[in-house]
């Protein structure tokens, strides 16, 4: 979304859910825990993709995209990898080990700890400047090139996981903010928006419940089962779109603010939590989950505001002054 735009209240409080969501798949990512993976999986990523469609400004170049999405994407990217590199260097260093800067350098699936969702970034951002690029050509062209990438993440995930930095994952990923731009387009036109919420998730439940929907992990080349994973993805981020509207259309204005301050330093929270899940996989005491992920998310929330506070802020958050806001779109 442009500075210069008025922020929603009710897409950054779906953002934030998206944040807390992705923080809860790593903790319970080494769990024998199904229904987490099954509830989370299939929408927690895909939702981002799709609030990126939902925001899109037809009018963008590919030369204003490509420096809004390094200010807000790969500047905040960078400026992680090289602090918590230094870190977990020093410390692997000092324990007589190295660190893999080779995997690193590459990006995308080939980071381990503590960089696991290091990939999103660069998808996200190999995907808008796809799109953006397509934008000039007939309008089946984007899908026709997001659906060719689905086909081959079907047939040889490993083919687009081997593109460094995750860029081979951008072109199917690319079907998420397609259907982001197609849903605010047809949005304004629902009656009953709060039924439509409700089908949209109920409907999406019921097809994750029964298998029918296998959930997705796109930094490995996922997309789940073939076209209704994809599918259901899109209607979960549709129904919580809807729903985040309706819920905020009356909230209070200090509880708005406080959203949108959390939301705009989101990005680091993405980037710093595995970090701090590593460190507290170290602690002598094995800790539940539950409090290894409410210590990850106040300690990561706290250093992003902070540092959000400082000078140099935005290099490590991708935000600049938060502009006004509105409680929801309509």
């Amino acid at each position: 979304m442009d500075s210069t735009r008025m922020r929603s209240a009710a897409i950054d409080g779906l953002r934030v859910i998206g944040i807390v969501a992705i923080v809860a798949g790593h903790v319970w990512s080494d769990q024998s825990d199904d229904i987490a993976r099954m509830g989370l999986y299939t929408w927690h990523v895909p939702v981002f993709f799709f609030l990126s469609g939902y925001l899109w400004a037809n009018e963008r170049t590919l030369g204003v995209e490509f420096r809004k999405r390094v200010r807000t994407l790969l500047v905040p990217y960078v400026a992680w990898l090289l602090a918590i590199g230094a870190v977990y260097g020093t410390y692997l260093w000092a324990n007589g080990q190295a660190l893999h800067v080779g995997n690193v350098l590459l990006g995308g699936s080939y980071m381990g700890a503590p960089f696991f969702a290091f990939w999103f970034v660069t998808a996200l951002f190999g995907a808008c400047l796809l799109l953006r690029a397509l934008q000039r050509f007939p309008v089946w062209l984007p899908w026709a090139v997001a659906g060719a990438g689905l086909t081959v993440a079907y047939l040889a995930p490993d083919a687009l996981t081997a593109v460094p930095f995750s860029l081979g994952v951008a072109v199917p990923a690319m079907i998420f903010i397609l259907a982001g731009i197609s849903f605010r387009r047809i949005a304004p036109r629902l009656k009953s928006r709060g039924w439509v919420s409700v089908a949209l998730l109920a409907g999406s439940a019921a097809l994750i419940v029964t298998g029918l929907s296998q959930p997705l992990d796109m930094k490995q080349g996922d997309f789940g089962t073939p076209v209704v994973s994809v599918v259901v993805a899109s209607a979960i981020s549709a129904g919580l779109v809807l729903l985040f509207q309706r819920v905020f259309a009356s909230i209070r204005p200090r509880v708005a603010g406080a959203v949108t301050r959390a939301a705009t330093v989101g990005l680091a929270v993405v980037l710093t939590h595995s970090a701090f899940i590593l460190l507290l996989s170290a602690f002598p005491i094995d800790l539940p989950a539950v409090v290894v992920f409410l210590i990850v998310l106040v300690v990561s929330w706290t250093l992003a505001y902070f540092i959000s506070r400082m000078p140099l802020g935005s290099v490590f958050t991708g935000s600049a002054a938060t502009p006004a806001r509105r409680p929801s779109d309509r």
